[in-house]
């Protein structure tokens, strides 16, 4: 059996010990370990209840071809660097906002808002974004491995997904043009037009009433472009599961 660094626990009362790496499955997190209450409570109550059992399961590993080998397998996904989940705790919505605020730990703030290429990953599923994403009415600051953006919020622009804030999908799309890069925009905005969770004349009707805004003018260019060429990626909606605004 190739040999391989075990996991580092995120919450836990005392480090982990060195141990030969088997199936993930045969090293769940320690039943006895205390739970990581307070995890996503600068969010709501409701969050940090929910988030318990994510918490917990949260797994710290170094950056590694080993540990690459271990995601591409199937048997990690990357949440932050270096912090992971098994992806059988990532399956809903709710599990994978608070994934992110668990990840966070207390960095996370009550102003944080998940945004861009981390709140399409929210609605629709798939491999996390290769970084998080969001957004926040205060000054911005510095967290490893997120990109956070000071921004204005109009009240419709925030839902709430398991007590954690996500921004809608159509303020999702206008993120996605404005700020990431067209390997990440594109086919996360695709694939929120498929499943119809954003409709793309409430897109552009949002770009031509925003004004002073950076970015507008490259992501209403950015909009016309995609919608211009191939707009049905697959030949049906993808599947989420999800309404177009998810309020628990």
């Amino acid at each position: 059996m190739e040999e391989l660094p075990a996991p580092r626990r995120i919450i836990r009362a005392r480090s982990a010990t060195p141990a030969q790496h088997g199936p993930l499955e045969h090293h769940r997190p320690d039943e006895s370990a205390p739970p990581s209450v307070g995890l996503c409570a600068a969010w709501s109550r409701h969050a940090a209840e929910l988030a318990v059992p994510l918490g917990a399961a949260l797994q710290r590993w170094d950056e590694t071809p080993a540990t690459h080998g271990l995601i591409v397998d199937g048997k990690l996904q990357r949440i932050l660097p270096g912090i992971f989940l098994p992806p059988d705790l990532l399956r809903t919505a709710v599990q994978r906002a608070l994934a992110l605020g668990c990840a966070m730990g207390g960095h996370l703030q009550a102003h944080h808002v998940i945004a861009g290429p981390s709140a399409a990953w929210v609605v629709l599923g798939g491999m996390p974004p290769p970084y998080a994403e969001l957004l926040s009415p205060a000054h911005r600051g510095d967290l490893a491995g997120v990109v956070l953006r000071h921004s204005r919020l109009l009240p419709g622009d925030v839902e709430t997904v398991g007590g954690a804030p996500v921004t809608v999908p159509v303020r999702t799309a206008l993120d996605l043009l404005r700020f990431a890069p067209p390997w990440v925009a594109e086919p996360a905005l695709h694939r929120l037009l498929d499943s119809g969770h954003a409709q793309a004349e409430e897109i552009r009707l949002r770009l031509r009433t925003m004004h002073r805004y950076p970015g507008v003018q490259a992501a209403r260019d950015r909009l016309e472009k995609i919608l211009g060429g191939q707009l049905v990626v697959s030949g049906a909606p993808v599947p989420t599961g999800l309404p177009s605004a998810v309020t628990r």
